[in-house]
């Protein structure tokens, strides 16, 4: 990879992208002076980039990070619970986007990550993951056909992941010289504390992961896992960052003992490179539209027996052991309705205006999501999340009162509404 070149064309542009709204990072620097200051700045910082870049040092500054604990699901006093984003120096951020597309080009221009990640990648998505995911599997299932899916769970993937090893693979890859020798002082020394509810903890030494919350991190964390699927030689692999998908069509139970081999062959490569799988998280989903003639196996991952379920949620949607959608149609409309009742709640004085912007911003994306993928449905599923819509036109149009027939769907056509 050649050495990385700023220029202050591209630094002014990236200030004035910012979004003012971010939180400061320890250097107390905030986004919305870097902002205003853009053409001011930028021929100082492009100064400053070349300096850290041709010399591969990292100012103290910029290594030390705030962590943010974020809730994501579960029991709330469990610290495990929680995802640590860190909040780190804007300065920095906008020179972590430079290094990341440099090194992200360069891996595009040679085909370097694998195309079984969708994860932080141009032109890729959760959707897309879902979209060739599915319809592989779809595929093998025509007739009578079974597919054995393992939901691969990694514990604390972006918090494990050891420096050297790293280098060792960006190296491999072809990032090399004083962009390696940037990337190695943005790792090292680095501090941080807690923050939480205005108050800060003692300050710790961060000796692994890639921080969460940095621009960086997702495509170190890329390159980390990149060579995982070639390790599995007779199943299919998809990834999305840190979320894992293994399966393979069973017709026998030689079928499924391969399938068990690359399980097994995934925890060497976990052993190899220091990174831990969850056996209690790690689910199997076993796909067919025969059960009378499905072929049962109980797949293990560190001498535990994964649960087999009928049905699991990947990238947020909620896969079916019979590939259909009701279950998923049915969760998305209930978490429609429960955010609608939320928002009668608490802006029930407010104007139209603010309870169409409410419903267009906080219920219909979750009713919208990863639709491509689930289509075609069935009518009864497509009408339940009709029903949804369909209440929150009288929560719009505060019209509760209105039964005469068609009433709705005129306040629907009213209000400028599709069909989803």
């Amino acid at each position: 990879m050649d050495s990385i070149t700023v220029h202050c064309n591209g630094v002014c542009k990236q200030l004035a992208g910012l979004n003012s709204h971010k939180s400061t990072g320890p250097d107390g620097i905030s986004t919305a002076i870097l902002k205003l200051a853009a053409n001011e700045l930028a021929p100082v910082l492009t100064r400053l980039y070349h300096c850290s870049l041709d010399s591969g040092e990292v100012p103290q500054d910029w290594r030390d990070a705030l962590v943010v604990p974020v809730f994501k699901k579960g029991e709330k006093h469990l610290p495990a619970n929680y995802r640590p984003v860190s909040l780190t120096s804007i300065v920095c951020k906008v020179l972590e986007h430079i290094v990341s597309s440099s090194i992200m080009d360069f891996f595009d221009q040679h085909s370097l990550l694998t195309r079984c990640q969708h994860g932080f990648c141009a032109k890729r998505s959760c959707e897309t993951q879902l979209l060739w995911t599915i319809q592989t599997i779809a595929n093998k299932l025509q007739g009578r056909g079974q597919v054995d899916v393992i939901l691969l769970d990694f514990s604390k993937a972006f918090d494990k992941v050891p420096y050297q090893r790293l280098l060792h693979k960006l190296h491999f890859y072809g990032v090399r010289g004083s962009t390696l020798h940037w990337v190695e002082s943005f790792l090292s020394n680095k501090k941080q504390r807690v923050q939480l509810e205005g108050v800060k903890s003692k300050e710790a030494d961060v000796v692994l992961g890639v921080p969460q919350g940095s621009v960086l991190g997702p495509l170190l964390f890329l390159a980390y896992n990149n060579d995982l699927p070639e390790f599995v030689t007779h199943s299919e692999t998809r990834l999305f960052a840190d979320d894992s998908l293994l399966f393979r069509f069973i017709t026998s139970q030689h079928d499924a003992d391969l399938l068990q081999k690359d399980l097994s062959a995934l925890e060497k490569w976990e052993s190899d490179w220091q990174m831990d799988f969850h056996p209690q998280k790690c689910t199997v989903l076993c796909i067919s539209n025969n059960k009378r003639h499905r072929i049962d196996t109980f797949y293990m991952l560190h001498q535990h027996i994964l649960a087999t379920e009928d049905s699991s949620k990947y990238l947020g949607v909620t896969v079916s052991d019979d590939l259909t959608w009701k279950k998923h149609i049915n969760a998305t409309a209930t978490k429609g309705n429960h955010t609608l009742e939320f928002l009668r709640r608490n802006l029930h004085e407010c104007t139209s205006q603010v309870k169409a912007s409410a419903y267009t911003t906080q219920v219909k994306p979750s009713l919208e999501y990863a639709s491509s993928v689930r289509d075609p449905i069935t009518a009864a599923d497509a009408n339940t999340l009709e029903q949804v819509q369909r209440k929150a036109a009288w929560y719009v149009t505060n019209r509760y009162t209105d039964r005469t027939p068609g009433c709705v769907t005129q306040m629907i056509v009213d209000l400028g509404r599709q069909s989803l």
